[in-house]
């Protein structure tokens, strides 16, 4: 009995050195070529990888990003994609303390900041908030300029990845938004979402998967929208107020997208500059 239980402890002892080798092997990342180990190097010069990971495609490197947590995306090939640094709040830049303290969001508790660095696109940083079962988060250009608020998905980091435009998009905003850098990109099954940062206001420009521009669209305050948009706003919809706005460019004209309440109802209308209510 004595000789069985003996065994027994034995092979528990062994397993158990067995799953803790593993462990140690996963903390130890996986070994990857030397062409992803100098593209490391060329981005990060005198930094140590921590280890390295897959993600779908991508091999992730996971080191310190001036004293952060930080993780840097590159393709297999070793073209860098991506950086995601875990940030605190102080470590913002000022003006985006100062946007968010002054927004709609300075009373919700701060989860996460995150800095995201992509290629050809313009730096963001992501202010994850929550108010009781409400998650958003708020992503900011180092100016402090919202450039776009949405659910928190908990979609990873892999979500901030940055995506091609055509030549055709490119041409576009260079053409009719000069001096405009890009933030964000999204492909959707039917069209393509650009976030760019033009003339210190952020804007959404809009095409189809073909490469054909659809609007761009921003948002406005209701003190800058005509009185007379507002007054067919309002004679559209008796018993309705103003609660936001934005203005609509597209290939056919531009609009006023007004937004109306009343109660727990919401209605929108497209007023041109003359007042002229859209169908």
């Amino acid at each position: 009995m004595k000789l069985k239980m003996f065994f027994m402890l034995l092979a528990a002892g062994l397993l158990s050195l067995n799953l803790q080798s593993c462990d140690d092997d996963d903390d130890k990342g996986i070994a990857v070529s030397a062409e992803l180990q100098n593209a490391f190097a060329e981005k990060y010069p005198n930094t140590q990888v921590v280890k390295w990971e897959t993600e779908g495609a991508h091999y992730v490197a996971e080191f310190y990003n001036d004293r952060y947590e930080a993780d840097a995306w590159f393709t297999p090939d070793g073209i860098w994609q991506m950086t995601e640094t875990d940030l605190p709040y102080d470590a913002l830049p000022a003006a985006v303390r100062s946007a968010f303290q002054s927004s709609q969001y300075a009373q919700w508790k701060v989860e996460d900041v995150d800095m995201v660095e992509r290629r050809a696109m313009e730096t963001v940083y992501v202010i994850e908030v929550e108010s009781g079962n409400q998650e958003m988060d708020l992503h900011y250009n180092v100016d402090g300029i919202l450039v776009k608020e949405v659910p928190d998905t908990d979609g990873g980091a892999g979500s901030y990845l940055p995506s091609d435009l055509t030549d055709a998009m490119r041409t576009f905003i260079e053409k009719n938004y000069p001096g405009a850098s890009i933030v964000e990109t999204d492909y959707e099954a039917n069209w393509v979402e650009v976030d760019i940062i033009h003339e210190r206001m952020a804007k959404e420009v809009r095409f189809t998967t073909a490469g054909e521009w659809v609007s761009t669209s921003w948002d406005i305050r209701l003190t800058d929208v005509p009185q007379v948009v507002k007054d067919a706003a309002l004679a559209a919809h008796a018993g309705f107020v103003m609660d936001d706005a934005d203005y609509v460019q597209t290939p056919a004209g531009d609009y006023y997208l007004i937004e109306l309440e009343k109660g727990e109802q919401d209605v929108y209308v497209k007023v041109q500059a003359d007042g002229t209510v859209l169908q």
